[in-house]
């Protein structure tokens, strides 16, 4: 009898530097059955994205905006990938990347304590 290949059930990846926020999106998702991988570069991200395909994206455009922008650079590039929606959180001293996040493709940005709030409704609203 052979073993069928089995399939990871999709989860949240997170580009995230700060530990405290990092262990909130865990606990979040785990309350919805969700598993989460950090990444700390937009090149492993990308790379297990196209062969995992997350239902979500949450990017620290605080401390890793350059990381930021070559994960939102890749996704828009990619077919694939194009269509797995990415949510950025930054704070009040660096809102001004905010527009341009969204217009490089960022679903939304959030404001880092706003961010904290949602962030159960997000994961239970993208996780359906």
């Amino acid at each position: 009898m052979g073993l069928g290949v089995v399939k990871p059930r999709r989860g949240v990846f997170a580009l995230v530097a700060d530990m405290t926020t990092a262990t909130q999106i865990v606990k979040c998702a785990a309350r919805l059955h969700a598993g989460v991988k950090n990444f700390d570069s937009a090149e492993k991200l990308v790379a297990k994205a196209v062969v995992e395909r997350p239902f979500l994206i949450i990017l620290d455009l605080e401390k890793l905006e350059a990381e930021t922008f070559r994960v939102l650079n890749e996704l828009h590039k990619s077919a694939d990938l194009k269509s797995i929606p990415a949510v950025g959180f930054v704070t009040q001293a660096k809102g001004m990347v905010k527009p341009e996040a969204e217009k490089a493709g960022c679903s939304r940005v959030y404001m880092k304590t706003e961010f904290g709030r949602e962030l159960p409704d997000l994961i239970a609203r993208y996780a359906v």
